[in-house]
């Protein structure tokens, strides 16, 4: 086993943990030493790169732009905007590692969340006015694709493809959204999953209900679900 995967792995579980204790600037620390180490191995490798640095960069930006989007939501003004941005730029960062994984390897962690953030950032986004919304639109439409190939083959088992897949069919507005979701309850997943769905969903349903009313009754479709899975 490699140190450096190691180290990585220790690094990532104690953001988590000052993460969950809402230590944000301990928790960023964490993950960014983390990302430093793992830049540093790819831009000084004088061999074959080991076939896990890809998935733990993602991973890590990944981490990254979770801790700056629940200390953005727990924030106001311009402190907020701030969070959220940088969230949003993480998994930007953590999408350009992400979507050149291998087959067996794929998540759409970074690609779904890089668009909720721009959400949570300007909800207007979903109004279909404008060049910009339809640069959005367009972006929404690819990752559904995407999505919907990977629950279609090799995720067709994976509870987290459908809620991305849910989360993405809410923000276009598309019918099928919920029924997604019901999809999601035939898997039978642990109760985390619902939760950690909502924590993305509620923050939506906030800013953009008006655009999008079915957020409301996804967030009472997903908390009545997590009750059944004590």
């Amino acid at each position: 086993m490699d140190d450096l995967l190691d180290r990585v792995r220790a690094l990532k579980a104690d953001a988590k943990n000052a993460r969950d204790n809402r230590n944000w600037e301990e928790a960023i620390n964490y993950v960014q030493e983390a990302i430093s180490l793992l830049e540093a191995r790819m831009a000084n490798a004088a061999s074959l790169l080991p076939s896990w640095l890809g998935s733990q960069l993602a991973d890590s930006f990944g981490l990254m732009g979770g801790i700056e989007k629940r200390w953005g939501l727990t924030s106001a003004g311009q402190k907020r905007q701030r969070h959220l941005e940088a969230s949003v730029a993480a998994y930007d960062s953590g999408f350009k590692y992400e979507h050149k994984l291998q087959r067996n390897e794929e998540t759409t962690y970074n690609l779904v969340n890089r668009l909720v953030g721009r959400v949570l950032l300007d909800p207007s986004l979903l109004q279909k006015e404008g060049v910009a919304d339809s640069e959005f639109s367009d972006e929404l439409g690819e990752a559904e694709n995407i999505l919907t190939g990977q629950v279609e083959s090799i995720r067709q088992k994976d509870p987290w493809a459908y809620c991305d897949l849910g989360t993405i069919r809410l923000l276009r507005g598309e019918q099928n959204a919920l029924r997604t979701f019901r999809n999601l309850d035939r898997l039978r997943p642990p109760k985390f999953v619902y939760e950690s769905t909502l924590s993305t969903l509620q923050p939506l349903q906030e800013v953009a209900a008006d655009q999008r009313p079915d957020l409301v009754q996804a967030v009472d479709q997903l908390r009545r679900s997590a009750g059944y899975r004590e």
